[in-house]
């Protein structure tokens, strides 16, 4: 059983270990804006699956190895993950439930305000930037959140993680 648990964990990790190189790698200048939020999209996931394992700890330490990694503020990515992992842990039955296409839209519109917060906060910590092209990005994350969804469910499923 402890085997299993340590397997479990070590998938979990490198599933958010590919995310987060999903969201540093490069993309072409034109299709910049189009990123998806790859790290958002797989926390999103895992706290409604499975809010009892991960949850707004597991999205603190998420958030300050994602700050680590881009060289931004330190605890900024942290403090917004961690309310945005406490909104999905605390509305997961009823986000669990909704269409694959209702959670899509409930994907853009929680990406965008991320991206928003982020914005304001570090306005509030030194000159900041928005630029209206971070809804592309939603968008897109949200076209692709079905297919992560379901992939993500399927080794769940096969990891027998409850």
């Amino acid at each position: 059983m402890q085997g299993r648990f340590f397997l479990q964990v070590l998938v979990v990790t490198c599933i958010f270990i590919v995310a987060m190189v999903l969201e540093i790698a490069p993309w072409p200048a034109g299709l910049q804006s189009f990123k998806p939020a790859w790290v958002v999209l797989v926390l999103m996931y895992w706290v409604m699956a499975i809010p009892n394992k991960i949850s707004i700890g597991s999205a603190f330490v998420l958030g300050v190895v994602w700050d680590l990694v881009l060289g931004s503020i330190l605890g900024v990515h942290a403090l917004v993950l961690s309310v945005f992992a406490y909104l999905i842990g605390v509305n997961h039955l009823v986000l669990r439930n909704l269409s694959l296409w209702m959670q899509s839209l409930l994907v853009i519109l929680f990406i965008f305000v991320l991206r928003l917060s982020i914005f304001f906060i570090e306005l509030f910590l030194h000159n900041a930037n928005f630029h209206a092209q971070e809804i592309f990005g939603a968008v897109a994350s949200g076209i692709l959140w079905p297919w992560i969804f379901l992939f993500l469910r399927k080794i769940r499923r096969q990891l027998g993680l409850r």
